[in-house]
């Protein structure tokens, strides 16, 4: 009797474990070979060899939608648009073509977005909103921000950007920005010893024009002016420029293997300030700074490095100074403890090791001026994060290495 009712049992249950190929959930169109790759005309002359490399590497292969999708995501990524994928018949039976067509991208409705966010439990919070939106090729954008990490003085204020498209290669750009600082005691204290340093300044505005030449997928070169005015405190109160010519060379790229498990990224850049009477700057100096940032992405493991490094010659003002030991850099290090009145030259550098969302960092650099000789500083750490691919919220735990009391520092932020 019992053998009687388990015989229907057995019998559905052998149904559900002979499944069609093609049953839904599977991709019919994955018996298809791939015979061809196009790619639209926009797209066509101005994408890396590599890539187009890579992405042929598909021809002869049965179709994968995710390898489609993954390459959809490196276009969309190298050249900054619209990225949509299909699929036609091809000439021989079984066979597709697969076809990207890319279109720039448009802001034709209104986007808000967070540009800075962390919190340092020796600096405080440091925040950002911009709000932006398109109209033709024209960017317009606005935001407002209040941000204790970057320099030594904590500025507030709102800013404004306009950004015009001409053709494929060339982007005009002009930004503003209305600033009002606060001072660290440490910084206020420090100057009055070292009279070769400008002093503070509580309100700064600034204002730059400039040009955007894209050379190469991936390569920018940035030309303009900017326009600094601001509003000393001592000996009296009055109005001083800093204008200066700029120019900054950024090269970035990013390599993804076709399934995603696997892939590295490169950014460096070299920017070049140079305050001038010419431009009716009450500063006459010059600034140069180098930054690389290398990540390799292996299935769970994360590996990064980072380096920077810069010089400022004769008198500059304080915003235009070095500083080290905030939310990206020096991590366990207060900037007010490294150098209160920062420096007119900077080294540093950083390797980072992720396994899924936990890992370590090591932090190594120094500040200093013409006075001062060059102290290298050490700090060490543990990172959460709660995106396995680095972006979103992290929490840093950062130690500085030094005799003595060690007391580590906590930042929570964002990765953008």
């Amino acid at each position: 009797m019992k053998l009687f009712f388990l015989l229907p049992a057995i019998a559905v249950a052998s149904l559900f474990a002979q499944r069609p190929a093609n049953e839904p959930g599977e991709n019919v169109n994955s018996r298809y070979t791939i015979e061809s790759i196009q790619l639209s005309r926009n797209i066509e002359k101005r994408i890396s060899h590599s890539l187009r490399r890579d992405i042929d590497g598909m021809i002869g292969q049965h179709f994968d939608p995710k390898s489609v999708e993954a390459f959809a995501a490196r276009i969309r990524d190298e050249l900054n648009v619209l990225v949509r994928q299909r699929l036609e018949k091809g000439m021989e039976p079984d066979h597709v073509r697969v076809v990207y067509d890319a279109r720039e991208r448009r802001w034709d409705h209104d986007e808000a977005r967070v540009t800075k966010l962390n919190y340092h439990s020796k600096e405080g919070v440091t925040a950002g909103l911009q709000l932006g939106f398109d109209v033709g090729n024209n960017r317009f954008q606005f935001g407002s921000e209040t941000d204790a990490d970057t320099l030594l003085e904590r500025y507030s204020g709102f800013n404004l950007g306009y950004v015009r498209r001409l053709g494929d290669h060339f982007r005009l750009r002009f930004e503003f920005e209305g600033l009002h600082q606060e001072w660290n005691a440490a910084t206020e204290v420090a100057l009055a010893s070292r009279p070769d340093v400008p002093g503070i300044y509580r309100e700064r505005m600034r204002v730059d024009p400039s040009l955007v030449i894209l050379l190469a997928p991936g390569l920018s070169l940035t030309t303009g002016l900017s326009f600094q005015e601001f509003q000393t405190q001592f000996p009296a109160a009055r109005y001083e420029a800093a204008n200066a010519i700029t120019t900054t060379l950024r090269h970035r790229r990013r390599w993804q293997a076709s399934d995603s498990s696997a892939g590295h990224e490169w950014d460096a850049g070299y920017s070049l300030r140079a305050a001038t009477s010419l431009i009716n700057s009450d500063y006459a100096y010059t600034r140069h700074q180098v930054d690389v940032r290398y990540a390799l992405r292996y299935g769970r493991q994360y590996f990064q490095f980072r380096a920077s490094a810069g010089t400022v010659s004769d008198q500059a003002p304080l915003f235009e100074r070095f500083t080290l030991g905030d939310s990206r850099t020096l991590r366990g290090w207060n900037k007010f403890d490294v150098a209160p009145l920062g420096g007119t030259h900077s080294a540093y550098g950083s390797v980072q090791y992720m396994y899924r969302r936990i890992g370590a960092f090591y932090d190594t650099g120094s500040v200093w001026d013409h006075q001062t000789s060059a102290r290298a500083r050490h700090a060490v750490g543990v990172l959460l994060t709660l995106e396995s691919d680095q972006q979103g919220p992290f929490l840093a735990l950062g130690f500085p290495v030094r005799s003595g009391n060690v007391v580590p520092l906590f930042i929570l932020g964002m990765n953008f």
